[in-house]
């Protein structure tokens, strides 16, 4: 009886989960869809499966919008956005697990804390900062408007990041640490030489994570932004609000190109981003 019981509880659970991909996974399978249609048959067709495949769709999307110049604008700004989290948050992660100093649990609790801060509440005093320090606004180049749209992005991504590393860097064995200082290594070189080399999980975990953030970023893009010619995808995209007819195929083309690279860094990462998840925030 106890074994009936647990095998429809078990069914039940397939059950309700199956639908709930299915109705997670079905507007995106729409998006696919009506990129691949003309827009005629996506205003009268409930069907994912295109009467007509018409790949020119995404093509000529990609080629009549640019897409490509925004496509590297938006390469630029995450891959600095994740190398600079990678680097700053995997040494604060080191020092919190593997560095005693006075107040290291109060000044990593301060950190976590800061996760309950939205980041809406400090969105007009950090342009006043920027524009104040000369990173945005009309006269800023290029370098400073990009250095003052990533700083903010990964100084945001801080508490969660060291959270992270943190309890990463704690699950590893004390021996590996304890082996390499006497042996003489510095806490530099055990960092670089032994612990780094392990995080390729963790580093995958955080990757993904903050790809997908700054990739789809649009709020704080939008307002430090000023030139059309920095623009990133997401922002490029609203150009389509301004036609006078919505062509939904060629909206859908341009949200799937414009996603695409970050399902291939996921699905390329999923090993290892599981495997940091779980890692880093359960352990430690």
């Amino acid at each position: 009886m106890i074994k009936t019981k647990g095998a429809i509880s078990k069914a039940l659970s397939y059950i309700v989960l199956t639908l709930y991909a299915l109705l997670s996974l079905y507007p995106f399978l729409w998006m696919i869809s009506s990129a691949l249609k003309s827009n005629k048959e996506v205003l009268s067709s409930t069907s994912l499966i295109p009467q007509e495949i018409r790949f020119d769709i995404i093509l000529n999307t990609w080629n009549q919008l640019n897409f490509f110049k925004y496509f590297v604008n938006s390469v630029i700004i995450a891959a600095l956005v994740v190398v600079g989290i990678i680097l700053i948050y995997s040494m604060a992660g080191f020092g919190f697990a593997r560095t005693k100093f006075i107040g290291s649990k109060v000044l990593f609790m301060a950190f976590l804390g800061l996760l309950f801060v939205p980041g809406v509440t400090v969105l007009v005093p950090l342009v006043q900062l920027l524009k104040a320090l000369g990173l945005i606004g009309r006269d800023a180049t290029l370098p400073q408007t990009y250095f003052g749209l990533i700083m903010p992005i990964i100084n945001g991504a801080g508490p969660f990041s060291i959270f992270l590393f943190r309890n990463y860097f704690a699950s590893l064995p004390s021996e590996l640490h304890d082996a390499a200082r006497v042996d003489g290594a510095t806490n530099w070189g055990v960092f670089f030489r032994i612990f780094l080399p392990l995080a390729t999980p963790i580093i995958a975990t955080v990757g993904i994570l903050n790809i997908i953030g700054t990739w789809s970023a649009y709020i704080w893009p939008s307002i430090v932004l000023n030139n059309p010619d920095w623009y990133t995808l997401p922002l490029k995209l609203k150009d389509l609000d301004l036609q006078i007819v919505i062509q939904w195929n060629v909206r859908m083309a341009a949200s799937l190109i414009t996603i695409t690279p970050v399902i291939i860094a996921f699905l390329v990462l999923q090993r290892y981003y599981i495997r940091g998840l779980t890692a880093g925030a359960v352990r430690g």
